[in-house]
Formats: C-alpha cells, structure tokens, sequence
C-alpha cells in the first residue's frame, strides 16, 4: 500500500513518544518520574463531571449541530467578550475536537497549497504547530528565541520575518514549551508591527491564558491579540478547555472567527462538517458549566501551578551547566544544556544532542523529559520539563537529574 509522502515525512509527535517509552518502562517496573506530558494532574472539577452525566440520562446522546449548540457557543462567545475584549457573536464559534483539531483547520482554510504561502512560527514552539502547517500546504517560518531573550520574539524579529508571501502568523502566550509570557507592552509592540501588514492573518492559541503567575513577574496578565479593533477582523482565537479545567481526556477546543460578514466562520465550519461533524452532544452543557461556574476549581489550580512554578526554578537554577529562566506561565520550564554537550554518562553514551541527554535520563535515573529537537532549530540544546506533577515528584525527580548532570564527564 503507498503512503502519502505528507505523512511518511511527518515526525511523530516528540511528547507523545516520550510518554509512551515512559509508560513502558513503568509496566515494566521501574521508578519512572515523568515531566513528559502537559496534562493537568488534576481531576476535572466534579460539577462538570455531574453535568455531563445529567445530559447523558437525559438523552443527549444523538448529533448535534456541526459547531456546537447555541447554548455552548454563546457562552464561549460570552466568555471571550467579558473576559477578552472579543467582540464576536455565537455564529463566530466552533467548538472543535481539542484545540488541536481548531489549530489545524484555522490553518487549512487560510492556506492555498502549492502557493508558496509562509507560515511565521515564534520558536521554541509546541511540536505541533510545524508540522500541522506543513499538512495545511504552507512553508514555516521560524524565528527563533533563546534563555536571554526569556525566549520571546521582539517587534523587530516580527518585522523582518514578514513577506509578501506570509498568509499567518501563530502566537501562544502562555508558551508551551517555555513557560513564558508576553508583558502587554511586549505584546503591544507585536500588534502595532501586524497592524501595518493586513495580508497576515493572526492565529492566537491561548490555551494556557489562565495560567499565568503575576506572584512570580509582576503586572503579568493575559492579552488577546483578537481584542485589537487592528487585528480584529483577521485574528482567529483559539482556546479550550483541557489545560485550566483539567479537560484534557474530553477533547474541547473552541475557536472564534469574527471575520467579516461570517465568511471564515461558516468555512470552518464547513471544513468540520466533512472532517469531525460536532464535539459529542452530552458535552456541549459540561462546557457551559466550566465557563460559567468553575472559577474557583480554575484559581486553586493556577496558584498550585504558580508555586510549583517557583520551586522549579529554584531547583533547576541551583543545577550546574543548566541554564533557565522563570516560568511565568502554563507548567513547562525549557532549560538548556549546551554545557553537557561532549560529555559522557557513567554508562559511557555521549551526550550530542538534545535527544541523547533525553534518552540516557530516561533510560539510567527513569525521569522522562521531552528533548528540543522538535519544538524548533534553535531548541537544539534545550529539554521541556512539564511541572504538571506532585511537589514530591518534583523534588525527587530534579534531585535524579541534578546528580546525573553532575555525574557528566
């Protein structure tokens, strides 16, 4: 059977391979500590738990309208004009099978294959924003970031990566993998650069808007690039509700479209009818009730995460030939390990690589950690480290891997 030669040349997902050589070695035994997957270790709230079981006996089992019903959709709409600045209606919203899934259609339906359309990518980036854009027929653009710039993308950055041929740009603040987050100056000096370039659409993944730790840089607080009258016509918002409900086995993301006369968003939801039709009709009111009555869950889960966010650093930061900045946001800290390249484990591997150092942490002291390679060129030397644990696991974790760098020759 011939493969097509888009997925042949496709990567599998680096955190997922992680986890699934980290599962094994717990089958088999062995005392693994993860820091691999970016999953919430907490449990949904269990008033979204009951509401989603209410509408399963009350029957909501059969199709539902392709975005969503009007009840769900209008709290998403609600939401981002209350909270964000949005101005967007019910008809601007699809909810999507996890945000993923709202990443890769934004993507398909503004990209014309063959083109020569450019996709500009901020890096280090989530490891699946390259390849999704590839998949929807564009070139990636990346523009790199690095620990002394607590990797962020400047306005002078933004400015030289834009071309005639850029149809998009993706944004994510809060950042997966770095865990850090724009000030709104920073972010403001980006919307004043886009402004000038009204050929370039705006993809803004705020997944993580609801983990950001002012208790760590002070003034910190979300800003959605859509909220801009600038921007407004041309940014597609993209969220969910995996990361700050603890939603992730639920598969909910939401996107919103506000463009002119509702031509993006009846094409979205368009390319979902032929692709997923809607999210499973019994969750539609869960996602209404994590909207509207699950701030506190939310706020107790964020200061969690910040005060992890502080002991990580402050481990990580105490490691030699380490080299971090603080995480500010979501539950990644990106440290990188240029000074461990050339050197040997008491196994005898040579550390070369970002994945190489992965691969022997994992394999002589059983913590996983996702190593840089995929998240962008200039991730080479950097290891993703997912806080979204146990302060115990954090601590026994960090002290395996501070005596294994340490033990580097």
């Amino acid at each position: 059977m011939q493969i097509s030669s888009h997925i042949s040349r496709m990567k599998e997902s680096a955190t997922l391979a992680v986890a699934a050589k980290a599962a094994a070695l717990k089958t088999a035994g062995k005392p693994v500590i993860g820091f691999g997957v970016g999953e919430p270790d907490f449990d949904t709230p269990a008033n979204i738990r009951e509401v989603a079981k209410q509408a399963i006996d009350k029957g909501m089992t059969r199709y539902a309208p392709t975005p969503g019903d009007k009840a769900s959709r209008e709290a998403v709409a609600k939401k981002l004009r209350d909270e964000n600045g949005i101005a967007c209606r019910a008809e601007d919203i699809t909810l999507t099978v996890g945000a993923k899934h709202a990443i890769y259609m934004a993507l398909r339906v503004i990209i014309e294959p063959g083109a020569g359309d450019e996709v500009i990518l901020p890096t280090p980036a989530w490891v699946s924003y390259k390849p999704l854009i590839e998949l929807a027929g564009a070139a990636c653009v990346e523009v790199p970031s690095s620990v002394a710039t607590n990797f962020k993308m400047t306005a002078a950055q933004l400015q030289s990566a834009i071309t005639p041929r850029t149809r998009a740009i993706v944004l994510n603040s809060p950042s997966n993998p770095c865990g850090t987050v724009y000030t709104v100056k920073e972010f403001a000096a980006l919307i004043d650069v886009l402004a000038k370039h009204p050929h370039v659409t705006v993809i803004s993944d705020e997944i993580y808007e609801k983990l950001i730790y002012p208790e760590i840089e002070a003034g910190l607080k979300h800003v959605s690039p859509g909220a801009d009258a600038r921007l407004a016509e041309r940014t597609i918002t993209i969220n969910g509700m995996s990361k700050a409900y603890a939603m992730t086995g639920w598969r909910v993301g939401y996107l919103a479209a506000p463009g002119k006369n509702g031509v993006l968003a009846k094409e979205l939801i368009k390319l979902q009818g032929q692709m997923t039709n809607s999210i499973p009709s019994f969750i539609m009111p869960a996602v209404v009730e994590a909207l509207t009555n699950c701030a506190a869950s939310v706020e107790t889960m964020r200061q969690s995460f910040a005060a992890r966010a502080e002991l990580v650093y402050t481990l990580l930061s105490g490691i030699k030939r380490l080299n971090v900045c603080k995480s500010t946001g979501a539950f990644y800290s990106f440290p990188e390990i240029h000074a461990c390249m050339g050197l040997q484990t008491t196994a005898g591997r040579v550390i070369d690589s970002a994945q190489a150092f992965a691969e022997a942490l994992l394999e002589e002291t059983f913590v996983a950690v996702v190593p840089g390679e995929d998240f962008g060129e200039c991730a080479r030397s950097n290891i993703r480290v997912s806080f979204a644990c146990s302060e115990a696991n954090i601590r026994e974790g960090f002290a395996r891997l501070e005596k294994f760098v340490n033990s580097l020759a």
